[in-house]
C-alpha cells in the first residue's frame, strides 16, 4: 500500500513541476521536447494537441510568453491573476477583470506563509519574481509542487499521518483557489488566440480537476 502511494505522489507531483516549469520561466527548448515526448498523453488528458511545436521557432513562442503574461496591451494578455479572473465582469460582452490584491490575494499568500513557501526562492524569470502578487497561475502551480513534494518526503520516511496532512492541504488549496479559476482562465486565454500556452493551460486546468476528483474520493 505504502508503495502504491508512494509511486502516485510521485506522478503527481511529476506532472505538477511539468506545468510550473512551463510557467516560471520562457520558454525553452526542454519545455518544448518535454511537450512532444507526452504529447499523446496530453492528448488523451485534454482531447487536444498542439501542431504548431514543429512548425514554429523558440523566438516565436519566447514571444508568445511575454505577450499572454507581460504586455497588457497585447491582443493574448489575459491576467494571469487569480483575483482578476475570479472577480471579472461582463457586460455587453466586455470583460473588465477583478483587482489585484483582493481577499483571494491575500489568502493565497496565508497559505503561503503557513508552510514557509518562499517565492523569492523559486527558479524562476526574474521579471516573473519581481511581480508580488502571489496569485499569478506560475506561483500557485508552484505551490502545488512544494505541498506534493513534501508529501512525498513524508511518505518516503514512513510518516504516514504528516503525508496525510500534506495531501489535504493540496486539496483544500485546489478547492479553494486554483479549482475556482483555471478553467476560466483557459477558456479566455484559447477565446483571445491559440498557441502554447492556451494549450499549456488547458492541459493545467484538466489536471487540476482531474486532480481534485482524486483527492477528494480519497478523503471519502
Amino acid at each position: 500500500m505504502i508503495k502504491e502511494s508512494i509511486f502516485i505522489a510521485k506522478k503527481r507531483l511529476e506532472l505538477y513541476e511539468f506545468l510550473s516549469f512551463s510557467f516560471l520561466n520562457t520558454p525553452s527548448e526542454e519545455l518544448l521536447n518535454l511537450i512532444k515526448d507526452n504529447s499523446s498523453q496530453f492528448e488523451e488528458l485534454t482531447e487536444d494537441k498542439i501542431d504548431s511545436i514543429e512548425e514554429k521557432d523558440l523566438d516565436y513562442f519566447i514571444q508568445e510568453y511575454y505577450d499572454r503574461f507581460f504586455v497588457p496591451t497585447s491582443k493574448l494578455f489575459v491576467p494571469p491573476h487569480e483575483s482578476a479572473i475570479r472577480n471579472k465582469d461582463i457586460k455587453n460582452g466586455k470583460i473588465s477583470y477583478g483587482k489585484l490584491d483582493s481577499q483571494e490575494t491575500f489568502h493565497v499568500k496565508a497559505c503561503y506563509e503557513i508552510v514557509d513557501f518562499k517565492i523569492d526562492q523559486l527558479n524562476a524569470f526574474k521579471p516573473l519574481k519581481d511581480n508580488h502578487y502571489p496569485d499569478h497561475i506560475a506561483f500557485e502551480l508552484a505551490f502545488l509542487v512544494y505541498l506534493a513534494n513534501s508529501e512525498l518526503l513524508a511518505l518516503e520516511n514512513g510518516m504516514s499521518e504528516k503525508a496525510n496532512k500534506w495531501r489535504k492541504l493540496q486539496k483544500d488549496f485546489l478547492v479553494e483557489h486554483l479549482s475556482k479559476w483555471i478553467e476560466d482562465y483557459a477558456i479566455l486565454s484559447k477565446e483571445r488566440g491559440e498557441g502554447l500556452y492556451s494549450y499549456l493551460t488547458n492541459i493545467s486546468a484538466k489536471w487540476i480537476a482531474l486532480d481534485l476528483e482524486y483527492l477528494m474520493g480519497e478523503n471519502q
